[in-house]
């Protein structure tokens, strides 16, 4: 919030500069011109003009005295000077809209009173044609830039940080959870098996890693594939030792729980109650 605030603080504030610079530059140009733009022959010919015409005429031009005069550089490229021809009196002529893009100075008006019967009055305004992107560099943005980043920066340290510490708290869950199924429950933080009389139930370790494999699996249902890329990884043909591991286990089980392993079409093992 701090880094959006001062940002369109800073950039406000680039808008009104650009505009007093402009003012500036404007009301320089016309009373440089004034002996030209201004004297007795060319207020008639604006009034021969307004008259040929027959209405508001308004007349635009890149003037090179008026880019000379801006302090700002960046914007002689971009800027240039209109000049609007008026009835006296009529002052609802005077457009005040700004094309979308611009941005323009305070109209000048100037009333011919040196030019009897002319009855013309003269607007002229600066407009230089900006973009946001020209705003913001000419914007002071170092200070919300910092602050942004600062943000990020934050923002991106505390997602990882929350993410680990849930990961953490997951794994401790992890090892604090007991996994009960028939009459044996599994003490993962113990890695053993408790019988329905809280006694250790002794297995190997081979024994014991297929049996955490049947208690944290949601259906207590294994693939033979499964079993055997966890228990000898990159061993080609494993099926035998499978086997003889299962046909050990099975007894141990049957006599001291009340679950029993079976096979499903050879493809899998069901641990399941007795």
């Amino acid at each position: 919030m701090l880094s959006f605030g001062f940002g369109y603080r800073n950039y406000s504030e680039a808008k009104q500069h650009i505009v007093s610079d402009l003012n500036r530059a404007l009301r320089q140009t016309v009373l440089k011109n004034r002996d030209l733009w201004l004297n007795a022959d060319t207020i008639r010919a604006y009034s021969e003009l307004q008259s040929a015409m027959g209405g508001f005429i308004a007349v635009s031009s890149p003037s090179e005295d008026f880019k000379e005069a801006l302090s700002i550089t960046e914007l002689r490229k971009v800027a240039g000077l209109s000049l609007h021809i008026l009835k006296k009196g009529a002052p609802t002529a005077l457009s005040s809209n700004i094309p979308g893009g611009y941005l323009a100075s305070d109209t000048l008006v100037w009333a011919s009173t040196n030019v009897e019967g002319s009855g013309v009055a003269l607007s002229f305004r600066g407009y230089v044609r900006c973009s946001t992107g020209l705003i913001l560099s000419l914007s002071k943005q170092s200070i919300p830039g910092s602050l942004l980043l600062a943000t990020l920066l934050w923002g991106g340290f505390s997602l990882f940080y929350l993410r680990k510490k849930k990961k953490t708290i997951s794994n401790n869950e992890r090892k604090n959870q007991t996994i009960h199924f028939g009459s044996l429950s599994l003490a993962l933080e113990e890695g053993c098996f408790y019988n329905e009389n809280k006694e250790r139930f002794k297995l190997t370790p081979m024994q014991y890693t297929l049996m955490e494999m049947f208690y944290l699996s949601p259906s207590h249902v294994l693939l033979k594939s499964d079993i055997c890329q966890s228990l000898w990884p990159g061993k080609d043909n494993a099926d035998e030792t499978l086997y003889t591991l299962i046909r050990r286990l099975k007894p141990i089980i049957e006599e001291h729980a009340n679950l029993k392993i079976n096979t499903e079409r050879g493809r899998a093992y069901i641990l399941e109650l007795a």
